[in-house]
């Protein structure tokens, strides 16, 4: 967890000069765990984050705007009621322990000064924020807790307590003899020994100390192995806390946010790095691209559970229908029936038996067939409902057989949207996913008006871009709306156009100028097209390739679909990774 009382004890600082002797101009609530307090100092108004997720505990100035509920909740009112005009006097920090607490000075009814406190408690699932009086007394908290909910019960009027699990040492103030005793009363490693029994402590920074401390053993007995871990201790604390020496570090894989601190860490060797002037600016970034990255995430999964469960219904649907086929096979015979009991009508005599036997004209040797009867029917009637059971179940075959041809045609473009859904990378490329099952009638329309649709309209992506080897440009569409474009609109009649043969993905084009293209430059078309696909990480996909002038889209067909002839094809094996492709960003 990135966000510990070291890291909170060097934030405070700055918090402390951006925000101290400053006024509370206007505060809101934009969701259920948040608040924003507006500070105006010097002319400058800073926007305080103060959140209580579960998952994601912070506090920070930010510049970035949410938008907020047009009714206010009731504690935002609370809170409003009391620090509206109020002046922000002091941030101070329990220890390491992730508990913060900002004093504001009020006037009363009267004009009396009054003293009032945030209080904001980091921890995890319990993380809360509190508005105390100046004795105390909780006014109000974001998530409230009864006298059954917990043991510390969180209600306005209650003293306010210190969480019951403050019980580790202050690593500032630890004692060396105490530093000890840590590892002579545990045979835990030695990372989990310093997070076990000092505050504010992250496995991050544990891993730090350590690791400073050229100590590599996994249990420790020498005396001056501990004290070399004690020394690399407390010189951190020292250079981060004391003196406020820090070089605030985001930590990236491939383009997603991993972990953030106050120091550039030397224990993360494998993430990309990005230094940052200061703390707050590094954390809005943070928290920024994790927001963005949990909310793709959650439309990713919304999406392929509408694409599955439409799936789910026409593979019942056609399943179905083959059953009325298989049924249908039957209808030849009823036919048969009806015509001899109509052939042989005439030496036949009405009977009470639930069959009839007659001649079997179809058959070589012409000889005999029962025929089941309905009693209550003559042998004109039964004839006429064989005839009737055989026409209806031609009509059920055929009216099968066009339903098993749309229904391939939906799977197919349901399927082609969940590869691409697996290929996305950004918010921009779910939301044209999510276009084309409005458009298709899967999902209910999202844009309730003409603003919705036009910033849909504005966050709408561009296709993949890739320069080969060679120098050629190579595109590849993102959605099967893109796919349309490129391959219909956006291409030109001798550029190469390739698909992965009878296996859903996107569309690509190798721009030709009237070029010949070369071996080198189809063959990463290829690997891309592979790649983009439902054949990911696949050996010998077959990918399939032909100039433009011969793909065509049949008039009313789902988006992405074509039909295509003079191809020729060319085998490859999906690539892992396209880092070494030349993407243009």
């Amino acid at each position: 967890m990135p966000f510990d009382g070291v890291v909170l004890s060097a934030l405070k600082k700055e918090l402390i000069s951006e925000l101290v002797d400053g006024k509370v101009e206007r505060i809101y609530q934009p969701n259920q765990f948040e608040v924003n307090l507006y500070v105006y100092k010097l002319g400058k108004t800073k926007k305080l984050i103060i959140s209580a997720n579960p998952s994601l505990p912070r506090i920070y100035i930010t510049e970035r705007q949410k938008k907020n509920p047009e009714v206010a909740p009731n504690f935002c009112m609370i809170l409003r009621k009391n620090l509206l005009g109020a002046r922000l006097v002091g941030i101070y920090q329990q220890g390491l322990e992730r508990i913060l607490q900002i004093e504001f000075e009020t006037k009363s009814e009267l004009g009396d000064t009054e003293v009032k406190y945030l209080i904001f408690e980091m921890m995890g699932r319990h993380s809360n924020i509190f508005l105390v009086d100046s004795n105390y007394k909780i006014i109000d908290a974001i998530r409230r807790l009864s006298f059954e909910d917990s043991p510390r019960p969180i209600l306005p009027g209650v003293k306010y307590t210190l969480p019951p699990v403050l019980t580790k040492k202050n690593p500032i103030e630890v004692s060396f003899d105490e530093f000890i005793s840590f590892f002579k009363s545990s045979n835990k490693s030695p990372e989990n020994i310093l997070t076990d029994n000092l505050s504010g402590i992250s496995k991050q920074f544990a891993n730090e100390v350590i690791l400073r401390a050229q100590v590599f053993e996994k249990s420790l007995e020498n005396v001056d192995t501990i004290k070399r871990i004690f020394d690399s201790l407390k010189e951190l604390l020292y250079c981060i806390v004391e003196k406020g020496e820090i070089l605030p570090t985001l930590y990236t894989e491939r383009g997603n946010v991993v972990d953030f601190y106050a120091i550039d860490l030397k224990c993360y060797t494998d993430y990309s790095k990005k230094h940052f002037s200061n703390l707050n600016l590094c954390i809005d970034e943070y928290y920024f691209k994790k927001e963005q990255y949990t909310v793709f995430i959650e439309k990713r999964q919304h999406l392929q559970k509408i694409i599955e469960q439409n799936v789910k219904k026409l593979s019942q649907k056609y399943d179905q229908n083959i059953q009325k086929i298989q049924e249908a096979k039957n209808a030849e015979m009823y036919r048969k029936y009806g015509d001899l009991i109509l052939a042989n009508l005439y030496q036949l005599r009405e009977t009470n038996e639930d069959f009839v036997e007659v001649i079997d004209y179809y058959s070589e040797d012409l000889s005999t067939i029962k025929i089941p009867l309905e009693k209550d029917k003559d042998l004109k009637q039964n004839a006429e409902r064989y005839y009737k059971l055989y026409n209806k179940l031609k009509k059920a075959e055929e009216y099968a057989k066009n339903e098993i041809a749309e229904i391939e045609k939906e799977l197919e473009f349901l399927q082609s949207l969940e590869a691409l859904l697996e290929k996305s990378q950004e918010i921009e490329d779910l939301l044209s996913i999510e276009e084309e099952l409005e458009k298709e009638g899967y999902i209910k329309t999202q844009a309730e008006n003409a603003g919705q649709q036009k910033k849909k309209e504005n966050q709408k992506s561009k296709p993949h871009h890739f320069i080969s080897s060679d120098g050629f440009d190579i595109y590849v569409g993102r959605n099967n709306l893109q796919n349309d474009f490129l391959t219909i609109r956006f291409a030109s009649s001798h550029d190469i156009w390739l698909h992965t043969q009878k296996i859903p993905g996107s569309h690509v084009i190798i721009r030709t100028n009237n070029k010949e293209v070369p071996q080198t430059t189809l063959v990463e078309a290829a690997l891309l097209a592979s790649y983009f696909s439902k054949a990911k990480h696949s050996t010998k996909v077959p990918v399939d390739y032909t100039f433009v002038k011969y793909v065509k889209k049949p008039p009313k067909s789902k988006p992405g679909f074509v039909i295509y002839d003079n191809f020729k094809t060319i085998i490859v094996d999906s690539p892992e990774n396209i880092d070494n492709f030349n993407k243009v960003e």
